[in-house]
This record gives C-alpha cells, sequence and structure tokens, in this order.
C-alpha cells in the first residue's frame, strides 16, 4: 500500500508540476495560468469524490485501487501525447483526468487503512503513508523542473516514463491485501452537492468528525496557496535556477514528512490533540517570519521549512480522527466526503489566489495571508477539540 501511494504520488506531481511550470511560462493564456491548471485538476474531485467514497464501501477497496492504477497508466500514455504535441491544453485535459482518477483512488486508499491495522497502529500507520506521500511529492515535483529544463522540446521522454511508473504501480498493487467489501448494498449515487449535504450530515452526528473534515481541508487550502506562492517567489529571485528552486519546493515535502513521521510516533501510545493546534500556529509563525524576514533565497526556504514540518504535526491527528470515529460500514462515505470538503479547498486555493493576483497580491505577499488563515484555523480547532472525542481500541 505504501509503495503503490508513493509510486502515484510521484506521477501525480511530477506531471502536475510540469504542466504548473509551462503554465507559468505562458503568460500570454491572460488571467493567472498557474490558478487555472490548479483549477482543472481539482474540479474533478468536486465532481466524483462522494460518488467514489459510496463505490469504495461497495466494492474491494483493493479492487478500486487496482482499477484506478490502470486508468492512471491511460491517462499518462495521454500526457505523453500533450508533452510530445507541445499542447498545454491538451495537457490540461490530461490534468483533468488525472484529478478524476485521483478522486476515484482517494477514499480506497485512505478507507483500506483501518481495515488493515488496528486503531491503535492508526497514528503510526498515517505517519508512514504521509511520509511516503510526501517522498514522492519530493521526487515528483523535484523532478518535474530538472525535466523540463534538461528534456526541453522533448518532454515527451518524461511522460514515457510517468506511463512506466503507472505500470509498476498496477503490479505493485497487487501485494495489497484484499480485505470484504465493507457494505456491498450500498447505493451509488451521482450528484455530488447532495451526496455531500449527505456525508456532512452523517458527520455532525459524531461528536469532532465535522470539524476534523473542516481542519483537514484547511491543510489542502494552505498547501495550495503555498505551491502557487513558492513557483512566484522563485521567478522574483534573479539569481535562482529554476531546477534548484522546483527541487527546493521538494524538499519541503520532506520536511512534512519527517513531521509527520514524528507526530505518528509520538502519538503511538495515546492521542495528542495538542498537536493540531500547535502545528497550527506553528505553521502560522513560519509564514510571518517568511514575509517580515529578509527576502532572501534561503531564508524563505529556512522559514517554509519549519512550517512544513509542523504540518505534519498537524495533520497525522486530523487523519486520526476521520480513520477512527465513522463506523466501520460509513469509513468509505466519510472518506469521500472528507476527500470532495479537501478539493473544496483546493479550488478555493486557485480561486483565492485568482482574485489574489488580481488585486496586486502575488508571491512573497501570500504568505500573510496563509498566516492568518492559519492563526484562525488554530482558534477554530482549539475551541473544537475533536480529537478529545476519538477512542482508542
Amino acid at each position: 500500500m505504501v509503495l503503490t501511494q508513493f509510486l502515484t504520488v510521484f506521477n501525480d506531481n511530477a506531471f502536475k508540476q510540469t504542466v504548473l511550470l509551462l503554465a507559468l511560462a505562458n503568460q500570454d493564456m491572460g488571467g493567472d495560468p498557474q490558478a487555472r491548471a490548479g483549477l482543472v485538476f481539482a474540479l474533478p474531485f468536486l465532481l466524483f469524490a462522494v460518488f467514489a467514497g459510496d463505490l469504495a464501501d461497495r466494492t474491494s477497496k483493493r479492487n478500486l485501487l487496482l482499477y484506478t492504477k490502470w486508468v492512471e497508466a491511460g491517462v499518462m500514455a495521454l500526457a505523453t501525447y500533450s508533452l510530445w504535441r507541445g499542447d498545454l491544453a491538451l495537457g490540461m485535459a490530461a490534468l483533468f483526468l488525472m484529478g478524476m482518477q485521483s478522486a476515484f483512488l482517494g477514499p480506497a486508499k485512505y478507507g483500506i487503512v483501518p481495515e488493515l491495522v488496528s486503531n491503535k497502529q492508526l497514528s503510526d500507520a498515517n505517519g508512514l503513508l504521509q511520509a511516503s506521500v510526501m517522498v514522492g511529492i519530493l521526487l515528483g515535483t523535484g523532478s518535474a523542473g530538472f525535466l523540463k529544463l534538461g528534456l526541453a522540446s522533448h518532454l515527451w521522454v518524461a511522460g514515457l516514463l510517468f506511463t512506466l511508473i503507472a505500470l509498476v504501480g498496477v503490479w505493485v498493487a497487487h501485494g495489497i491485501t484484499p480485505p470484504p467489501p465493507a457494505d456491498p448494498n450500498r447505493r451509488l449515487h451521482f450528484n455530488p452537492i447532495t451526496r455531500l449535504k449527505l456525508g456532512l450530515q452523517l458527520a455532525s452526528k459524531t461528536a469532532g468528525l465535522l470539524p476534523a473534515i473542516f481542519g483537514h481541508g484547511i491543510f489542502w487550502l494552505v498547501g495550495g496557496l503555498g505551491l502557487f506562492a513558492w513557483n512566484e517567489v522563485g521567478s522574483e529571485f534573479a539569481q535562482v535556477n529554476e531546477g534548484l528552486w522546483t527541487a527546493g519546493l521538494a524538499s519541503l515535502s520532506v520536511s512534512v514528512g519527517l513531521g509527520s513521521l514524528l507526530a505518528g510516533r509520538l502519538s503511538r501510545q495515546r492521542p495528542r490533540p495538542s498537536f493540531i493546534t500547535r502545528g497550527a500556529a506553528a505553521m502560522a509563525i513560519g509564514y510571518c517570519f517568511v514575509y517580515w524576514g529578509p527576502h532572501d533565497p534561503l531564508v524563505v526556504w529556512i522559514g517554509c521549512l519549519a512550517s512544513n514540518f509542523f504540518m505534519g504535526f498537524y495533520l497525522i491527528p486530523l487523519k486520526a480522527i476521520l480513520q477512527s470515529l465513522p463506523a466501520a460500514t460509513e469509513k468509505g462515505r466519510i472518506q469521500g466526503a472528507g476527500q470532495m470538503m479537501d478539493w473544496t479547498f483546493i479550488v478555493g486555493a486557485s480561486l483565492v489566489k485568482w482574485c489574489l493576483s488580481g488585486i496586486g497580491i502575488r508571491g512573497m505577499d501570500i504568505f500573510p495571508v496563509m498566516a492568518g488563515i492559519m492563526a484562525v484555523t488554530a482558534l477554530f480547532l482549539r475551541l473544537a477539540r475533536p480529537m478529545a472525542k476519538m477512542k482508542l481500541g
């Protein structure tokens, strides 16, 4: 499961960052091309995430993982063709399909975790899984800048690599233990708005679950804004090489992974509710340091590195809540609703970025906005105390 997720995350981020860099260099598209690319990737999650959650409960999550991995291989083949043609519009279409594939993958891969380990092992397992995600982001995002510079007009070669990795992922996924369907009689519903509403209503019946869903979504809102800000800040520093700056972005993922591993280890014996609010507060302080400190590439990198480390402390307890609190027959549905909220916030990141660009807030000026969001979130989750409701078995 860890290796399957790693290969998927690598492909997602390598291709997504490649498209973002191509969009950033293609300013004649009008508007904010980065925000447009981010919106294209995120929109499928709003359309399909809740349906995917129902499907994850109705079928074996392992089988659903296999099907989505085959789809990933097909999408990467289309991505190869778009890179060969140099067609950014076709690349955007592949990005949309990749988002759709990931929408179906998410509830299966996160919903299967509590079916493979006990509640007491959830924090540790999530720390390991989140670390694998961040290593995948590290290598995927970090390689994009070098691939763009090194291959230049032969970027289609990178697409072939992405396709091969997807096929390896299909083979690896066969090694996942196949649990039985959680609710084989679950009806499938296609209306995303209605299903999201029902999912949130279901979550509201379990104390602490709804605040955790919103807290988890805030993580992706700030993460999306941070990605856009980092790419723009790099273009403002004339002395910074694009490939090295993208590698610096990847190193931030390692920092999240290390924070996730440590938070998981420290939470093995008992939940640590203070990690959520302290992590959020530490992130806000780090973003303030980036903005009000010297505007030097090294200082920006150090400030973001510290903030991202505490992202892991913020994230891991929230993941444990979302996996442990729902009933066994509702885990896929809650994961689907939670994932749809995550991607509502990711779409929100693109829309917020679009609005901020419209009023002249770009690059470095985005960091105090991120700091304010995390400060308010820390206060909200301090009052809601979602982890106080969690019981470990």
